[in-house]
């Protein structure tokens, strides 16, 4: 028994379980959150960008939830989003000052890969530009 209590051979292996149970879900945490936000940094782009090309009426934008879509694709990857994900552009009034407003929705991606803790998180993304009128009260 002496012998036994003695014996350090095992000793990093057992320090090595015991740290790397707490800090791989940790770098995993991590990465997960950045991918979180990376995803809502291209869908914020994305929106500001379809708004613009909306409110200037380019043909560039001759539908602007496609529009979207091939933005979010070239900026991330294809398939981000969806076509659904991307509702029609409004025209809206604030402050006298009428605004383009588009409004992205869509899944996070990452979710089917890490599914915890950020499972089934919805990101949002609204951005708005202003137009050349001015609000008629």
């Amino acid at each position: 028994m002496r012998n036994l209590l003695r014996d350090r051979s095992a000793a990093t292996a057992v320090e090595f379980a015991v740290v790397a149970s707490v800090f791989i879900p940790l770098c995993l945490g991590a990465l997960d959150a950045g991918l979180l936000l990376w995803t809502k940094g291209i869908l914020q782009s994305t929106a500001a960008r379809t708004a613009r090309c909306a409110a200037l009426g380019t043909t560039a934008c001759s539908d602007p939830r496609q529009f979207a879509v091939t933005t979010a694709g070239n900026l991330a990857f294809p398939g981000i989003i969806a076509n659904a994900d991307v509702a029609q552009p409004v025209s809206v009034c604030m402050s006298s000052a009428q605004l383009t407003k588009v409004t992205i929705t869509s899944a996070y991606w990452a979710a089917v890969v890490m599914p915890a803790p950020f499972a089934h998180t919805t990101l949002t993304a609204v951005a708005y530009f202003p137009t050349a009128t001015s609000c008629s009260s």
